[in-house]
């Protein structure tokens, strides 16, 4: 199977989605103004995540060295053993025994669901999967399952906006607010996680980095201690993102707000399915209606019109049978 298109007109995530379902191996790649993205899926599972060119604090070597758990002279060395031996860096760390592999493979992970984060805003770009065996290192192997991505990138989508709004970017430093708090402001373990970490000095990407927690899921929590009045903005960075970074962030809050609406419209029933499908088929959460519609999106694509029922898109590989069994439970 090979996919190939703009991603105005089909998703990173109906991309994964379609991938996901039919357990497809291979390497998907998405070239947009962002950066170029390469990613290697496995029988369904993402297993390795690049990109090129990284900017500042997107390489490996950056959350190493925030992590405290490598030096900049273990990084240089094993840079130039990489180079000379023609081996992917993670690779050349753990041969050095350098870091632990548990320790190596979170931080792995950790950097690729903050790329993964910016595919899903992702508005413009051109996508190329090509079905194909591929070569990875097992011991460094990232084996993120595609269906938890695609519920994690659609809340990302979703509450982006929001989060941004009330912490102003990832450069952006917290304090603690002084004050005495009871049992009803307890925080959750999460929580007093990101709120040990908070010093004054340390801005959202180094906290992460520590928390081994995602730089939007430390945006968030932030946003709710500030919220909490536990901690208070000290700082923002003084460096101007790029003008035609800029120019992108208008289009993709009114793609998020038309969404919204979208969805509002198809629970109200204002907006229908195509023919042969129930007012019940389109119950359920948001994720699953939206899986729904990106099946049907996909399997139009691939026929040339829609599905005359669900078992269609069953048969296709377009939807599970744990999707089937729900729509057919709520007819």
């Amino acid at each position: 199977m090979g996919l190939r298109g703009s991603l105005k007109d089909f998703g990173i995530s109906e991309i994964l989605q379609l991938i996901s379902l039919q357990r497809r191996s291979g390497k998907l790649e998405v070239e947009a103004e962002e950066g170029r993205y390469q990613i290697l899926i496995d029988q369904g599972r993402i297993v390795q995540l690049d990109k090129e060119p990284e900017e500042s604090g997107e390489r490996l070597e950056d959350y190493l060295i925030l992590s405290g758990l490598v030096t900049p002279e273990q990084i240089k060395l094993a840079q130039n053993r990489a180079k000379k031996e023609l081996k992917r860096l993670e690779e050349v760390l753990l041969n050095l025994e350098i870091i632990s592999r548990e320790n190596l493979v979170k931080l792995l992970r950790i950097r690729a669901l903050d790329l993964i984060h910016q595919l899903f805003l992702l508005r413009e770009g051109e996508y190329e999967f090509e079905a194909e065996p591929v070569n990875y290192h097992p011991e460094t192997s990232l084996n993120l399952d595609t269906e938890q991505i695609l519920m994690d990138g659609y809340r990302v989508r979703d509450e982006w906006k929001l989060v941004m709004g009330e912490v102003g970017s990832f450069g952006a430093v917290f304090k603690k607010k002084p004050g005495e708090f009871g049992l009803q402001d307890r925080l959750e373990p999460v929580e007093t996680q990101i709120y040990r970490l908070v010093d004054g000095k340390r801005n959202i990407i180094h906290i992460a980095v520590l928390a081994r927690q995602s730089r939007f899921d430390t945006a968030k929590i932030l946003a709710d201690l500030s919220k909490k009045q536990r901690v208070v903005l000290v700082s923002l960075p003084k460096e101007k993102e790029p003008e035609g970074k800029r120019s992108l962030l208008l289009p993709k809050i009114i793609s998020g707000i038309l969404f919204g609406v979208l969805l509002a419209l198809i629970g109200s029933g204002i907006i229908l399915f195509p023919r042969g499908f129930s007012r019940a088929e389109r119950k359920g959460d948001i994720f699953i209606e939206e899986r729904l519609n990106q099946a049907q999106e996909i399997y139009r694509l691939e026929k040339g019109g829609y599905p005359e029922n669900l078992e269609a898109l069953a048969r296709d590989g377009l939807l599970s049978e744990k999707d089937l069994h729900f729509f057919q439970k709520v007819k």
